[in-house]
């Protein structure tokens, strides 16, 4: 008998998605169907980009997915669709949730309960370190999506298809109070591509005074994807315009950071319209 699933309350899920390769197609319907496994009560908003869809309902016949295609060809806008799933989205609490990544139920689960029943936290990351998993163990959990597969790996006695790749890390699955997301910004869509946005989004909400904790000792669970070291995906960005707004993010006068926040949030707010305009 399956366990009873969880309830996260009416959540939004935000997913931003581009199948720029088979992997990356498998990586997320193992991940929705894990979703639809494991808990209730959430919708998940699909914000998929590129020139044409190729998001296929026919694996994913679930009715807490709304897919919303954003026709665009060039470097993947993940800050757009990240803010335009915001604007979509009904509840107070938003989660950002990529589209290769696990965290531990019981930890998502109290990361809802902790953001819409107590003030302690503006954002909450679902995790401290990432690993990453692939060969056999990330196909054992694509044929049965269930967690149970990762809840006993330990850090320190990894299996040979598990490794550690961040330590820390500020994006992957994001809580956000809607209120704190837009007061400093969202996201900051002149990025794109992979590669700084999250830092860039980190610095500045912490600095303008957002409570963000992380949870040291919880694993998320990353399914791999692509050939390419994560070290050398980091050293070509270097010198990039994503880590050189994370960067100014961390260094430029509070007040200059302050009145970028108030550009960006500017996006959030419904225009007006004077009476009797058509």
């Amino acid at each position: 008998m399956s366990p009873p699933k969880l309830s996260l309350r009416d959540l939004d899920v935000v997913i931003p998605f581009r199948q720029s390769s088979e992997e990356r197609r498998e990586n997320l319907h193992a991940v929705l169907a894990h979703l639809a496994l494991t808990y209730s009560d959430y919708r998940v908003w699909l914000m998929e980009a590129d020139v044409t869809p190729k998001f296929d309902w026919a694996l994913a016949a679930d009715m807490n997915v709304r897919h919303i295609f954003v026709p665009h060809g060039g470097r993947f806008p993940k800050a757009a669709l990240c803010n335009m799933g915001a604007r979509l989205s009904r509840s107070p609490v938003i989660c950002f949730h990529d589209a290769d990544s696990l965290a531990n139920p019981s930890l998502m689960s109290y990361c809802v309960g902790a953001m819409l029943d107590h003030d302690k936290s503006d954002a909450l990351c679902a995790y401290g370190t990432v690993i990453n998993v692939s060969g056999k163990l990330k196909q054992s959990f694509i044929e049965d999506p269930s967690y149970a597969i990762f809840s006993e790996l330990k850090m320190e006695d990894l299996p040979v298809d598990a490794q550690i790749l961040y330590m820390s890390a500020n994006g992957g699955i994001v809580f956000f109070h809607r209120g704190a997301y837009v007061r400093v910004g969202g996201y900051n869509e002149q990025l794109e591509g992979w590669g700084g946005e999250d830092d860039e989004l980190f610095s500045r909400a912490t600095r303008l005074g957002l409570a963000w904790h992380s949870f040291p000792g919880w694993p998320l669970i990353h399914l791999h994807h692509g050939s390419a070291s994560r070290n050398e995906a980091i050293a070509e960005i270097q010198g990039s315009e994503n880590v050189l707004a994370a960067n100014a993010a961390a260094t430029m006068p509070i007040d200059e950071l302050d009145a970028m926040a108030m550009r960006l949030s500017a996006s959030f707010v419904a225009p007006t319209f004077p009476r009797g305009t058509p």
